[in-house]
């Protein structure tokens, strides 16, 4: 829930298998990931896996954004999102599975940010071109709106049932 990992139930299989491939090929920096990715060496066992975590219950319960200005943040975030993350990323943040784009929907908000904030600074190195045009004119502040707005929307899919609160 603190972002380290990102939520990847629900993922398009496109997205899934492409990152899961640059991570293998090192054009993507994931320490934790590389040991478990470098083992797919199959296509078809990278699809199968890709396939497997798509399929997977989507949970109710993810980092969302959770600063005092929780409503201003979602909406001038839903502002910018519609501005020019919703042409590639969907209205609901659904992404499009045969043009790679991922599903930002119901993704942690602190992994979101983190992912965008490297995107802008150069340092993912296999960002879609495109993206990285759009998301280097944004500041830390706008990237934090349109995190915690995207982290708002409901992830389409199967989703987990709610866990039972602790008393």
């Amino acid at each position: 829930p603190d972002g380290t990992f990102p939520q990847l139930a629900g993922q398009h299989t496109t997205v899934l298998i492409k990152q899961m491939a640059d991570i293998r090929a090192g054009l993507r920096d994931n320490p934790t990931m590389y040991p478990f990715a470098s083992t797919l060496t199959d296509a078809q066992e990278l699809a199968d896996a890709a396939a497997y975590i798509e399929k997977l219950c989507i949970p109710v319960e993810h980092g969302k954004y959770e600063g005092a200005d929780v409503a201003m943040q979602v909406a001038k975030g839903k502002e910018l999102y519609e501005k020019e993350c919703l042409e590639c990323h969907g209205k609901n943040g659904e992404g499009n599975k045969e043009k790679f784009y991922p599903v930002i929907a119901g993704q942690h908000y602190k992994y979101l940010l983190r992912q965008m904030t490297e995107i802008r600074d150069g340092k993912r190195r296999n960002a879609n071109p495109d993206m990285v045009k759009i998301i280097k004119k944004y500041d830390n502040q706008q990237l934090v709106a349109i995190s915690a707005y995207q982290s708002s929307l409901v992830m389409p899919g199967a989703m987990c049932k709610a866990s039972a609160k602790k008393k």
